[in-house]
């Protein structure tokens, strides 16, 4: 099966005075996996990988479902993980903040593949 997985980022709402980051930094990504789970943690690593925002186990665990209204009925579009990643401050030191991951996910079908 093929996922598409697209993310808008948010700074936790607590931090937002202070911090700030690119809600479109985590570029939309096309994965191939067997199932949604599998699918999931290889997201994890591509994210981790590009992007240097880190997803843990819990984080996975603990993920929150995310919903759109369709005619009057909410459904299941995605997920909102807790993550983090580190921002520089005006001292130069590395600084560890959570954000919020809003991934959108859909699977891909193409009428031209048997």
């Amino acid at each position: 099966m093929v996922y598409e997985f697209k993310t808008c980022t948010t700074m936790k709402e607590y931090n937002r005075k202070k911090w700030w980051i690119d809600s479109g930094i985590v570029r939309e990504m096309v994965i191939e996996a067997d199932d949604l789970l599998s699918a999931l943690e290889k997201y994890r690593e591509k994210v981790k990988d590009s992007y240097y925002i880190y997803i843990s186990n819990n984080a996975l665990k603990t993920k929150a479902p995310m919903y759109i209204d369709v005619k009057n009925e909410p459904i299941q579009k995605g997920y909102v993980i807790t993550a983090y990643t580190y921002f520089e401050d005006e001292y130069y030191n590395d600084v560890k903040q959570f954000i919020d991951l809003w991934i959108d996910i859909s699977t891909l079908h193409s009428p031209f593949i048997e």
